[in-house]
């Protein structure tokens, strides 16, 4: 087994969660229930939100997967150079463009699937704010290249608000790990940084503090007993289920209130890492061809996805209004053939696109390492 197929399975199963969140958002915004909505209704849609079982379509505890999966993978990679001064200036030179190069190429496919007006008027109302009013190609290449990293910006993909989270930790740990050989210093700077995202809005603090507890999770040697690594692992998916308003987290919400969400879903996201890379039995199941590739491609399939639903899911959504079919059945089917797509049109993406970054960064860190020695 490799032990590092087992996360970047995780990374696939956590990317498709995101998907299902924003199908569940175009169509059935109930189960999320961040606002009120003029769709369609169903009494098994509120069963399911008040369930503690949500857990598969939540985004927000993907995303925090994603960032704690981060702090332990780019610990691993840093740690593992015998060459501690070159391997950070090294990854400080490659994250961006390995970042920035896939987000680029998203909203400049966001900008060229914008000329083909695509009636969204019988989606959710959350959804229709992806249709803009007004685009252009600088606009694009300005959003994914400096906006989305700068200042969190989502105008051509609401994806990419994660990104200047994801480079702001990757330098985090970085620099941890330059001072690996000096533990006290290594632990004051993680522990400033841990004080100073306090400065930030709730959900970026939460994002920094998942890249520093994925951090420690590679110093945690022990072995848990394997019983308690599933509880682990039941536990992280149950808080992951978390909304306000949930009737099987009102315990939560009495004491948290509307950071109930937010806090949850950051506390089940980094359990279910933990229990991953604890457990023997989960590693077996995920240590799989098919999820590894999932994880490969999950980078793709979470900066194409929304596209490809614009593309793809509402025009055979809209034709099969118009056959007369239910407003849930289009809503379904629909749903069932983008998710095919998507995961065909990532598969391209992460050729050309993402590899692609990997290459260029790779040789971009080589330039200037070689100028510098």
């Amino acid at each position: 087994m490799n032990k590092l197929h087992s996360p970047e399975s995780l990374r696939g199963i956590a990317c498709i969660a995101v998907v299902f969140s924003h199908l569940f958002g175009v169509f059935f915004p109930q189960l999320h229930s961040f606002y009120e909505s003029s769709l369609p209704k169903y009494e098994i849609a509120e069963s399911i939100y008040n369930s503690p079982f949500t857990f598969f379509y939540s985004g927000t505890g993907a995303v925090f997967v994603f960032f704690a999966l981060s702090g332990y993978v780019l610990t691993l990679s840093s740690l593992k150079a015998k060459e501690s001064v070159k391997r950070f200036w090294e990854s400080v030179i490659k994250r961006y463009p390995r970042l920035a190069i896939p987000a680029i190429g998203s909203c400049l496919f966001m900008y060229l699937a914008l000329h083909i007006d695509i009636d969204v008027s019988r989606t959710s109302e959350w959804f229709q704010t992806v249709k803009l009013a007004n685009y252009s190609l600088f606009d694009a290449l300005y959003t994914g290249a400096i906006g989305a990293f700068a200042f969190g910006s989502q105008k051509y993909n609401p994806a990419l608000w994660t990104m200047r989270i994801e480079l702001i930790g990757s330098f985090v740990i970085y620099f941890a790990c330059l001072l690996q050989m000096k533990p006290m210093f290594k632990h004051l700077f993680l522990l400033l940084i841990a004080i100073a995202s306090f400065k930030l809005s709730l959900v970026p603090m939460l994002g920094i503090l998942s890249f520093i507890v994925g951090h420690y999770f590679y110093f945690y040697k022990k072995s848990l007993p394997e019983s308690l690594s599933i509880i682990i692992f039941i536990i992280g998916l149950y808080l992951c289920g978390a909304h306000n308003s949930s009737q099987s987290y009102v315990l939560f919400t009495n004491l948290l209130g509307e950071k109930t969400y937010d806090i949850l879903n950051f506390a089940g996201g980094f359990l279910i890492v933990l229990a991953v890379l604890k457990s023997r039995i989960i590693d077996k199941i995920l240590d799989k061809k098919p999820l590894v590739y999932l994880g490969k491609i999950s980078f793709a399939i979470y900066l194409v996805h929304i596209t490809v639903i614009y593309l793809v899911c509402i025009p055979i959504f809209n034709f099969l209004l118009e056959k007369s079919y239910t407003f849930a059945s289009s809503a379904i089917l629909s749903s069932i053939v983008s998710f095919i797509f998507i995961l065909g049109i990532s598969s391209i993406y992460s050729k050309y696109i993402d590899d692609i970054s990997i290459r260029f960064s790779n040789k971009l860190a080589r330039i200037f390492i070689k100028k510098s020695s």
